[in-house]
């Protein structure tokens, strides 16, 4: 019995060793486990970094979501929109919505089906009241045949409004939201022109170009793309676990800065009147293939009108605003050239009179064309001699030929000095890109002839663009002092002006009596010369008419040795009309020019130039309450140089003469003259008969 105790206490001893074996095995184990871990930890915590490409996978994803801002609005000068923005919706549908569905449920899916496509029936009908671009039955089938083909994105009519897209949610279907009727909407910002295409290439625009990448920016919108845009906003987005993204607060946010507004000297009435006059000068002769416009504010030199029509190389093509002409277009600008000779010759001294003569000599200067105006003067009058101020209302170009070799040909390089002071050769900057390099022959150059300074004089051999042309008439009419012409009036933002631009002096071109006396030739050209046709306009205009041939392209054929006609005898003209109203305190200076197909027919700065001019001074009076018919002002006549006399007859009567008639008599008598008023002379001061000596100032009243 002991021994079968003993064998089962050592049975006992023994389990209980291999037991005790076994469990410090384990402890061993996790004892070891332990160390590891706790070496593994104390080493993450001190040295181990995660490498990069691991980290994304234990970070929950985000992504940066641009905050567009909203862009800035182009104002006209009174501050009516010319540009901005609004949201448009364009409206896609995903076809399939619930046809998986459908197809599922065998007992009443059929059924769903002809209930969803009773709703599409309704819904096309409703479509085609909205868009009115299709008929009901056309959206049914194409939202029916994208149902069968399987299409999840049908586009839908075209870009909506706010307000009617409103309109669409009320449809059957698209009142069901995106799941259930398949409705998708795209948002975006579109860039709206309340005037339409008015100014529409002064304004400008934003094009990305997909051939090379690059954006093209052209006017207001092109040049002050980012100060319209304004600086995009950024937000970091994290998705949860449910797959929807939520704002991520542990990464930084910036909040979007809108655009700035630019108001600019465009005046929308101004820029409406002209577009108009011009379309109605030229619409309907398919033979004119452009034409410009600028009107410009005297004392300031803000453009407040722009206008570029052009068809394209069709003729009787559409007029749209295709290129900038007024600023791009360089070319020789024919006889509205000759006022800047003219006031050369007066400012240096070399013409104290208008009413001086030169011999006509048959129209002919030595290796020159002849001037057919001046053999016809000879003809009619019977006289060899020609006073400055006709010649020029005739527009001869041998009269400035004759000033211009006579009195600059030992010295041309005086009168292309000249040219410089009226920045006739300047390339200026500009508010807007595009504006034309002034094309200048001078002394000394490769392509300087013997003939360069005389066809100068009358409109040659100088290449420039019609906004160069206005702006030295506009100095001319603010009495020598030359205004750079600008567009921007400011930056502004909430109607707060961020930043200011505004007018910019060029400096004195010419001295108040050089101007004073150009501004009474240009005033006898409208009355009695080549513009005649501005004669009786409601507020008094002085301005010069220009015509001259464009030189012909290498494709276009020119005769050789003839630039200006193609082997069937056609050329290009262009005319043009510049000069500033009224004539006698001014505030506009406009230019119009006009510019010709291919053609055998003639056009003229007299013709259509002026009579747009015409319209547009005669819609300007009406639009000005302030002008009820006159326009009055106190003025000095500068003195003009009179004939010598050994005596005096005394004050001689000027009542009832037009201010040019009588301030040449008064002039020619020896005597100064102030005025004041519009119209005839009603009164003077002293009384006719009068003795009075030499410089004595007569007043004289116009009613």
């Amino acid at each position: 019995m002991s021994q079968q105790r003993k064998a089962i206490k050592d049975k006992i001893l023994a389990g209980r060793d291999r037991v005790s074996a076994t469990l410090y095995l384990i402890y061993m184990v996790f004892l070891a486990v332990a160390i590891i871990v706790v070496v593994r930890l104390v080493d993450i915590h001190y040295r181990y970094s995660v490498p990069p490409g691991i980290e994304k996978y234990f970070r929950p994803r985000v992504v940066k979501r641009i905050d567009e801002p909203r862009r800035g609005d182009i104002l006209a000068c009174d501050g009516r929109i010319l540009a901005t923005s609004k949201p448009l919706y364009q409206i896609h549908m995903d076809c399939t919505v619930r046809k998986a569905l459908y197809m599922e449920d065998s007992e009443s899916g059929d059924s769903l089906e002809c209930e969803w496509r009773r709703k599409a029936l309704e819904l096309s009908t409703g479509l085609s009241a909205i868009y009115g671009d299709k008929t009901g039955d056309e959206y049914y089938n194409l939202i029916i045949s994208g149902r069968e083909a399987g299409r999840q994105y049908v586009k839908i009519g075209y870009p909506i409004d706010h307000e009617t897209y409103q309109k669409l949610l009320e449809l059957p279907l698209f009142n069901e939201g995106q799941n259930k009727g398949g409705i998708i909407t795209e948002k975006r910002d579109t860039r709206v022109y309340p005037y339409g295409g008015i100014a529409r290439r002064t304004i400008g625009y934003v094009k990305n170009n997909s051939d090379d990448g690059q954006s093209k920016l052209i006017g207001i919108e092109g040049k002050y793309n980012k100060e319209l845009h304004g600086v995009d906003g950024y937000e970091w987005l994290r998705i949860t676990d449910k797959l929807r993204f939520v704002h991520d607060a542990d990464s930084a946010s910036v909040k979007a800065e809108d655009g700035m507004d630019i108001r600019t000297t465009i005046d929308i009435d101004l820029q409406d009147i002209a577009d108009k006059a011009i379309r109605r000068q030229i619409e309907d002769d398919p033979q004119i293939g452009a034409a410009c416009a600028v009107i410009l504010d005297v004392k300031t030199g803000a453009i407040r009108a722009m206008v570029n029509l052009q068809r394209d190389t069709t003729a009787g093509s559409p007029l749209e605003e295709r290129l900038n002409l007024v600023i791009g277009r360089v070319g020789e600008q024919g006889s509205v050239f000759k006022t800047v000779a003219l006031t050369s010759l007066v400012e240096d001294g070399f013409v104290k009179n208008l009413n001086d003569s030169i011999p006509t000599n048959g129209g002919v200067v030595k290796g020159y064309p002849l001037d057919q105006h001046i053999r016809d003067y000879e003809r009619e009058t019977g006289r060899k001699h020609i006073t400055v101020l006709h010649g020029f209302e005739i527009s001869s170009n041998y009269v400035f030929t004759y000033l211009a070799t006579k009195y600059y040909g030992d010295n041309p390089q005086k009168f292309f000095d000249h040219i410089n002071t009226y920045h006739l050769s300047d390339k200026f900057d500009f508010d807007i890109p595009g504006l034309g390099t002034p094309q200048v022959t001078v002394p000394g150059d490769k392509l300087w002839s013997r003939t360069t300074l005389g066809t100068a004089a009358y409109g040659y051999s100088i290449a420039v663009t019609p906004l160069h042309v206005a702006t030295f008439y506009n100095a001319l009419a603010a009495g020598g002092k030359m205004m750079k012409p600008y567009l921007i009036e400011d930056f502004e933002r909430g109607g707060k002006v961020i930043e200011k631009h505004g007018e910019a002096n060029f400096g004195t071109i010419c001295s108040a009596a050089t101007a004073d006396t150009l501004r009474r030739a240009l005033l006898s050209v409208t009355e009695e010369g080549t513009a005649r046709r501005l004669k009786g306009a409601k507020l008094q205009v002085a301005g010069k008419t220009g015509t001259a041939q464009v030189a012909l392209s290498a494709n276009e054929n020119p005769v050789k040795g003839d630039a200006y006609h193609d082997k069937d005898g056609r050329k290009k003209n262009q005319g043009t009309f510049a000069g500033f109203f009224p004539a006698n305190d001014p505030q506009y200076t406009v230019l119009v020019t006009i510019y010709s197909y291919l053609s055998k027919t003639s056009y003229y700065g007299g013709t259509s130039p002026a009579l747009a001019v015409r319209e547009i001074v005669d819609s300007i009076y009406a639009l000005r309450e302030d002008w009820s018919g006159s326009v009055t002002r106190t003025a000095q006549v500068p003195v003009m140089t009179a004939p010598a006399k050994d005596s005096l007859k005394g004050i001689p009567s000027l009542k009832g003469m037009g201010l040019k008639d009588a301030v040449y008599l008064a002039e020619n008598a020896g005597y100064k003259c102030e005025y004041e008023g519009c119209g005839h002379v009603a009164s003077q001061s002293p009384a006719p008969g009068t003795q009075a000596s030499r410089g004595t100032t007569i007043k004289i009243v116009l009613k």
